[in-house]
């Protein structure tokens, strides 16, 4: 057993200890603004690439300035990601209300009639409830207020479905379709031309980036720890080899895929993210951090 014995530094011993360490930093003051606004080890992810491997030093030319801008590029990039993924929560939202309600009724989701036995684990339907009626107690919204205040029953928080849907999470929404019945996940993958294995993956993996782009997580070169499916057709038959399904890379041309069957200017929106992206993958060492092929811009993923 290793005990843990290191002391807070200072920001000016940060500092000394980086240039310690080989760490160019030419402007000491702009390197400790970044210091105390972002932090040590928020930095540190952006430093590591620049470090020799399996060692605390850096290697030759590296500079605290590369680091500041691989975290600039990573922010930017997140507001690009959740730009996507609120279109994307918001038809996936709409797709599940519409089929459910005109399905079911507008509390379709308070019946577990309405879901496959086997559709999670134990009671899982009664479980999902509380979690949905903890987050319509939680919402701050207009429409669930005028809710409460004029009608009693059935008793508040049980909301018909399309309230619920909107302030429910995407994790929480996502259970919720992995367990609807057949015939409704293929009405539901239909509307974003997959199917349904692939949209259940895929959304899960939406959920998971959201979370680390709304916590300000380190994305752009981040082994995402999910992996989403591969259709087995069309442009994404055969690509395993190229696109590596567990890098960015590989989710920004689900995103893509996925931005199509929503509201979102796709067009605009995949060349925001090229022109971001352009400057960093001219290195071949950035691309493969990302999950990008030599050919990313004109890959049929990303088209």
């Amino acid at each position: 057993m290793v005990q843990y014995t290191k002391e807070a530094l200072d920001y000016a011993q940060q500092i000394r200890q980086l240039q310690g360490r080989g760490l160019a930093i030419v402007d000491p003051v702009k390197a400790e603004l970044y210091l105390r606004k972002v932090g040590y080890y928020r930095l540190m992810g952006y430093l590591f690439p620049l470090r020799v491997a399996g060692s605390d030093t850096y290697l030759p030319g590296a500079s605290i300035d590369t680091a500041l801008r691989l975290y600039e590029f990573d922010r930017h990039l997140r507001h690009l990601v959740g730009e996507a993924i609120g279109h994307i929560e918001v038809a996936a939202r709409t797709a599940v209300t519409y089929r459910l309600a005109h399905a079911y009724g507008s509390f379709a989701h308070r019946n577990a009639a309405n879901f496959r036995p086997d559709g999670g684990k134990g009671n899982w339907h009664e479980s999902w409830l509380s979690k949905v009626d903890e987050q319509v107690c939680r919402a701050r919204e207009t429409f669930i207020d005028h809710y409460k205040c004029r009608y009693t029953i059935p008793p508040f928080p049980e909301v018909p479905i399309y309230m619920a849907s909107e302030v429910m999470s995407l994790g929480t929404l996502s259970k919720l379709v992995r367990a609807m019945h057949s015939v409704d996940q293929a009405a539901i993958a239909t509307e974003f031309h997959t199917d349904i294995p692939v949209l259940l993956s895929w959304l899960h993996a939406v959920s998971v980036v959201r979370n680390i782009a709304a916590h300000h997580g380190r994305l752009w070169n981040r082994v995402l720890g999910v992996s989403p499916k591969l259709p087995r057709h069309g442009v994404w038959a055969g690509t395993s080899s190229t696109v590596p399904q567990t890098r960015l890379f590989f989710m920004l041309c689900v995103l893509n895929h996925l931005l199509k069957d929503t509201a979102a200017n796709i067009t605009h929106w995949r060349t925001t993210v090229s022109d971001h992206l352009r400057p960093l993958l001219v290195d071949p060492s950035r691309r493969a951090s990302m999950g990008a092929p030599d050919n990313w811009e004109t890959h049929a993923l990303w088209q």
